[in-house]
């Protein structure tokens, strides 16, 4: 991602945030080569940034939102291999769908002051960009533990949504972490749901039922009320 390393940085810059198994989270810092020429001929330098983060439990889940609370995109550049001939229709086709902006984390629109988001198998934690405090804490679960947690959008807001082993549905508010939703559904007896259970968009969930069935769920007043139309 694109965001702060360090307490003392005073703007974003490419970085990879690595969650394990024991729940400590590292910022790894990602010094790239200025643009053009240079950028094809010199090496990517990755330095251990010296942050770390604890959770109770396996890290499972990170994201970042802005100071509106809005989730930040991926920050991302288009790429393309020079020496690849192309075929005419496809240069044609790029040309009509040309990206307008690079990359939305570094732009001049985006504040400096982030808030990072992190699930782990037991909590949440919203830790506040640059300066590393955590503002928030959620603990989800003492007894079970969060098999899935998913940053979603759900009415024009978003939220993290969890799976647990004991069969609860969660929700949270973010940035504040408050819990929006309890309700149980399903608890674990086939590790095939918990290896593919998913949250997307506008509340709903996916997981694989059988090897060649996927069940579709919905935990949104909103959604269930437009299913004839969708």
């Amino acid at each position: 991602c694109e965001t702060f390393t360090r307490k003392a940085d005073t703007s974003p810059s490419p970085c990879l945030w690595v969650g394990t198994t024991l729940g400590t989270v590292l910022v790894i810092v990602l010094n790239l080569p200025p643009g053009g020429e240079q950028r094809l001929l010199q090496p990517v330098i990755v330095s251990p940034s010296g942050t770390i983060l604890r959770l109770k439990g396996a890290i499972l889940r990170m994201a970042f939102l802005d100071t509106t609370g809005s989730l930040v995109p991926p920050a991302h550049e288009p790429w393309r291999e020079h020496n690849v001939p192309e075929d005419k229709d496809e240069k044609d086709k790029s040309k009509k769908r040309r990206p307008v902006s690079v990359s939305p984390s570094s732009s001049q629109e985006i504040s400096e002051n982030q808030y990072a988001v992190i699930c782990s198998e037991k909590q949440a934690k919203v830790i506040s960009l640059p300066s590393q405090n955590c503002i928030y804490k959620q603990n989800i679960t003492e007894t079970s533990f969060v098999l899935r947690g998913d940053i979603v959008s759900l009415s024009n807001s978003v939220c993290l949504a969890c799976f647990c082993a004991n069969g609860h549905i969660m929700t949270f508010s973010l940035p504040s972490l408050r819990p929006l939703l309890d309700v149980y559904y399903l608890p674990l007896t086939n590790m095939r749901i918990a290896r593919t259970f998913c949250f997307t968009n506008n509340g709903q969930a996916l997981y694989l039922v059988s090897p060649t069935e996927i069940q579709r769920l919905t935990y949104s007043q909103e959604t269930c009320e437009n299913l004839q139309v969708m």
